[in-house]
């Protein structure tokens, strides 16, 4: 019995120095990140059957283990994936929404009302030459400013590149350190004996920090069986082995029926920050009448590309030149083409990623992409990664990036085209000797009208004719004036038709149409990289000029044009003008032949494109009741909108986020009140254990004394 009561005291004494130490370790480490508080195991021993009853044989300090609730830190680990995403994806947004702020600095949209304001003044003075020049210096200023706001959000784009990739690295890290931790823990647990509490925090605050890079969850099936992966499902973590994530180049992989037998690859060049998505929707071989045909969505599906009428634009697949290739097409940033020309199978799908983009790595079954993708409704494709600072950085690089890019290269184009169209039917203080095209045509023997052409104006074009006027080079007085004559061999003036005619046939129109009186064509046409030279003949002695153009293309061609480019960063001063600004129309040949240097109407016109509204594309949506101004103001409002659209939903999931911390921290953090009093309390059991050891001794001698 007594030697009962000593074992009590000793188990109560070890039991109480245990949660001494384990009190002391917790005030010790109440500042270390990631410390979860711990405790003892305290366990009632057996008992042993004797009068009066059962007797306990003390206590048993089984293991120190940590509180620690593994729904609440589920919990907090899924919603501090997208709180990081937010407050990242808001701290971008910021510096973003700086490049269109115009309330305290000179922008695209100021830059677009001086140019206008310089036209209206031209129209005041429409034989002036000063004028002219500081038009000139206007929209050279206009043009700077498009391309330095371009610039601007391409250099965003590349800092989000930098970011990705030093993420993507540190992720890699993280997994791996996860997968070692674990083989730690596996080697280092004794069950119901010891825990290695400390590696299991490691393992918790790597798993936090990897969660505020990109959207994972947990599964945990005790000690070192733990799985890390994305919310998707692919592993990034399972036990002791570890996988990659991996930013790979531009590719295009083929997704055909089972049925189909197309043995061909699809091909494309260029860039774009979308996806494409292409569909076979008419099958065949190429030659066949109606041709294969596909469609492009840039959305996985969920939407196909429309034209400005709102028809689903469908591509032909052709070999027009007949030398056994696939006529390239022009779809929105991409050349693309097959390699084969037989056997097409409707329903057969492509993918183009054309940018470097995020794979899960899994040796035997090759790259899965998994990189965040917003549909064009604004909604998120939740089979691939969502949270995180990946998904910020990449919502920035790839949708907010490139829509601001497409509506600032559409304000451009729309420009370009708009204030060609006008100037390519104008005169200026003098006729012209030549005219070269500022516009390239990628394919010359392609109709001008089709994606084949390879032109970004090919969808302005409408079938019509063009009016040419001829002067005498000595006298200026008026010869002629004709149109253009695409089928010589049939009666009357055939005209151009956009879905038949090639550059070629411009070319040959062009040296057929206009004879003099000796027989020789006026013109001279030729074709020079693709763009289109227009030269007075020498020996007709005459010059000329631009008339009324009811199709578009001398604008399309950049014939007697104002700007050449055709987007924001490659919009320029055609160089004639800089060559010579009295050639800068402000007038038009009026119905009497005559080039009047006190005509202003082309000018007053171009004064009034300031608020006229014209049709304005992008690969989501087509306006037709809005200015070139309005246009942009409203992308401007667009930027502030999605920026007030971050720092709300930042606002909103840190408060969140917050609340989970704090829960979290009131089971697993450490309270130094609380540890002081347990410290007071486990001091105190401790002095009692040894009281209860003295009292034992005491009665052992006092029961050795009843001998004596």
């Amino acid at each position: 019995m007594l030697s009962g009561l000593m074992n009590i005291g000793k188990s109560a004494l070890n039991a109480s120095q245990a949660w001494i130490s384990v009190t002391g370790n917790n005030i010790a480490n109440a500042d270390t990140e990631g410390y979860s508080r711990q405790y003892v195991d305290q366990r009632d021993s057996y008992a042993i059957q004797a009068k009066p009853g059962a007797q306990g044989l003390g206590v048993n300090a089984q293991q120190v283990l940590r509180y620690y609730d593994a729904f609440l830190e589920r919990s907090y680990v899924r919603q501090s994936t997208v709180s990081s995403r937010w407050n990242e994806q808001d701290t971008i947004m910021t510096s973003l929404e700086g490049l269109f702020n115009e309330s305290n600095r000179a922008g695209v949209n100021s830059s677009l009302g001086l140019f206008f304001d310089a036209w209206k003044d031209l129209a005041l003075y429409p034989d002036s030459t000063a004028h002219r020049e500081a038009l000139l210096s206007y929209a050279e200023s206009m043009g700077d400013m498009f391309s330095s706001t371009v610039d601007s959000i391409k250099q965003l784009q590349s800092d989000m590149d930098k970011s990705i990739d030093e993420t993507v690295a540190r992720v890699n890290e993280i997994s791996k350190a996860i997968a070692d931790v674990n083989k730690q823990i596996t080697a280092n647990t004794v069950e119901g004996i010891s825990n290695p509490n400390n590696l299991y925090d490691e393992r918790d605050r790597l798993v936090r920090e990897l969660a505020t890079l990109v959207d994972v969850e947990t599964i945990d099936n005790g000690k070192g069986d733990f799985r890390v992966q994305l919310t998707t499902g692919q592993p990034l973590v399972d036990k002791q082995e570890s996988w990659e994530l991996e930013m790979l180049d531009p590719q295009a992989e083929n997704r055909l029926r089972p049925e189909s037998t197309y043995q061909g690859q699809i091909e494309f060049e260029g860039s774009d920050g979308f996806e494409y998505t292409v569909e076979i929707v008419n099958g065949g071989n190429v030659g066949d009448n109606p041709p294969p045909s596909f469609r492009v969505s840039l959305d996985g599906g969920k939407t196909w590309l429309r034209d400005d009428n709102g028809q689903e634009l469908r591509y032909d697949i052709t070999d027009n030149d007949g030398d056994g290739k696939i006529d390239p097409v022009k779809v929105k940033n991409l050349t693309v083409s097959f390699t084969d020309t037989q056997n097409f199978h409707t329903g057969d799908n492509f993918d183009i990623v054309p940018k470097r983009a995020l794979y899960w790595i899994e040796p035997t079954r090759g790259p899965e992409n998994v990189t965040p993708q917003r549909y064009l409704n604004g909604t998120e494709n939740t089979n691939r990664v969502t949270g995180g600072k990946l998904a910020s950085y990449f919502n920035i690089r790839d949708d907010n990036c490139n829509r601001y890019l497409d509506e600032v290269n559409a304000t451009a184009e729309a420009l370009i085209w708009e204030v060609n169209r006008l100037h390519s039917q104008g005169v200026g203080l003098k006729p012209l000797d030549y005219a070269q095209g500022t516009q390239t045509i990628g394919a010359i023997n392609q109709a001008l009208g089709s994606p084949q052409s390879m032109h970004a104006y090919s969808d302005r074009l409408q079938a019509g004719n063009v009016n040419f006027h001829f002067y005498d080079k000595t006298t200026g007085e008026h010869v002629s004036s004709g149109m253009l004559d695409f089928d010589a061999a049939t009666p009357g003036v055939q005209n151009f038709d956009p879905s038949v005619h090639t550059l070629e046939d411009v070319r040959d129109a062009i040296n057929r149409s206009f004879p003099d009186a000796a027989g020789n064509n006026m013109l001279n046409a030729t074709i020079q990289d693709g763009r289109l030279l227009i030269e007075a003949n020498p020996d007709s002695n005459v010059n000329f000029a631009m008339g009324a153009d009811s199709s578009g293309l001398m604008a399309a061609l950049g014939i007697n044009g104002f700007f050449s480019g055709t987007d924001a960063s490659s919009m320029a001063i055609n160089n004639e003008l800089y060559q010579d600004a009295d050639l800068v129309a402000a007038g038009r040949v009026n119905g009497q032949y005559q080039m009047n240097v006190g005509d202003n109407s082309l000018a007053n016109d171009m004064g009034l494109l300031s608020t006229k509204n014209v049709v304005i594309s992008t690969v989501w949506k087509t306006v037709d009741n809005q200015s070139i101004t309005s246009y942009y103001s409203n992308l401007v409002t667009t930027v502030g909108s999605d920026r007030l659209q971050a720092k709300t939903n930042a606002e909103y999931n840190t408060t969140l986020t917050q609340d989970l911390s704090d829960r979290v921290a009131s089971v697993s953090g450490v309270n130094l009140d609380e540890e002081l009093a347990n410290l007071i309390k486990y001091q105190s059991s401790y002095t009692a254990a040894a009281k209860l050891i003295t009292t034992a001794d005491q009665m052992l001698e006092t029961l050795l004394g009843l001998k004596q």
